[in-house]
């Protein structure tokens, strides 16, 4: 299968899907619209022969905030549409809450789970939350490929994304795919409509490969760099290697580069990827096996120009 990635985030939450979708999330902003234009509403639906115990929605709620979720809004429908189990249930209008329940097609003892804010926290969140639900409603295995094998390449990303701490625009990757032709005209007015010529190939959810088709034209190059808040001087002292190669005539070129290790862990059926890695190291940094790292002598410091400064 190919999706665009703008269709697979809508759809689909992002990253990690595996394409079983037994519980879609959907938008809820049309019913439940707030005066936030820069945020969106999304809602999933886990069905009432789930079992969802509330410990288990409490944890659902600890996991959301672990991705930085300020928590996890849900509510439990009663057999005459009402809601329980949810911090609106006093406070909705009759209304309002029958036109949720349609949307999102719930039904009596079915839980509604809601995301709120930016469309990138809420895509992450409802997505792992989906993939969290799967496994544990035994919808798709715990670890390995359980016999099977799903494709997709996903295509057509953004090629800017907007910095809130920094405000101001940034590479989605990096500054150096090539953009749609269509879109180059957006670069100034419209950057984050621009969509690039990168692609990645998801196996059962796992990216196992990447790459793009590179940017060839110096002046497109040098309007991507403006659009990033880089002068002509500086993109000239960063990488006028590259500019310079670029006005001798490169021609169009890409690649793709393929994550062999995530590769033998899916085929393996492992839970780890440090157990298929030659010296995997710990989450502390350390390698078991070479114990590293290790000890290093002044002359070897002296060698390499490097001052270790101790701490007081």
């Amino acid at each position: 299968k190919k999706v665009d990635l703008t269709d697979l985030v809508i759809e689909h939450g992002g990253g990690g899907v595996s394409f079983w979708k037994p519980m879609a999330d959907k938008f809820a902003d049309e019913t439940y619209r707030r005066d936030l234009p820069t945020e969106i509403v999304k809602g999933m639906v886990v069905r009432a022969d789930a079992g969802l115990s509330r410990t288990e929605a409490d944890k659902l709620e600890q996991i959301a905030k672990s991705m930085g979720a300020a928590g996890l809004a849900r509510a439990k429908v009663a057999a005459d549409g009402t809601w329980t189990q949810s911090p609106f249930a006093k406070t909705i209008s009759a209304e309002l809450r029958a036109a949720i329940n349609q949307v999102m097609g719930a039904k009596e003892n079915d839980v509604i789970i809601f995301q709120f804010g930016k469309a990138s926290l809420v895509h992450t969140v409802l997505a792992n939350l989906r993939v969290h639900l799967g496994k544990k409603l035994g919808l798709i295995p715990e670890v390995g490929h359980g016999g099977h094998w799903n494709f997709l390449w996903v295509v057509d990303p953004p090629l800017f994304e907007y910095d809130d701490d920094k405000k101001r625009w940034a590479a989605a990757h990096h500054a150096f795919t090539r953009p749609h032709d269509a879109h180059v005209p957006l670069i100034e007015s419209d950057p984050g409509n621009v969509l690039c010529h990168r692609y990645d190939l998801v196996l059962n959810g796992f990216e196992i490969a990447g790459g793009s088709i590179r940017l060839h034209d110096p002046e497109v190059q040098r309007r991507v760099f403006a659009a990033l808040g880089i002068s002509d001087q500086e993109a000239q002292e960063k990488f006028g290697f590259l500019l310079s190669a670029l006005r001798y005539g490169a021609p169009p070129h890409g690649g793709i580069a393929l994550g062999m290790d995530r590769l033998a862990m899916l085929l393996s059926g492992s839970d780890s990827i440090r157990d298929v890695i030659a010296f995997p190291k710990t989450q502390k940094g350390t390698d078991a096996m070479s114990e590293a790292p290790g000890p290093v002598s002044p002359e070897q410091l002296a060698e390499l120009n490097i001052r270790v400064l101790s701490q007081e």
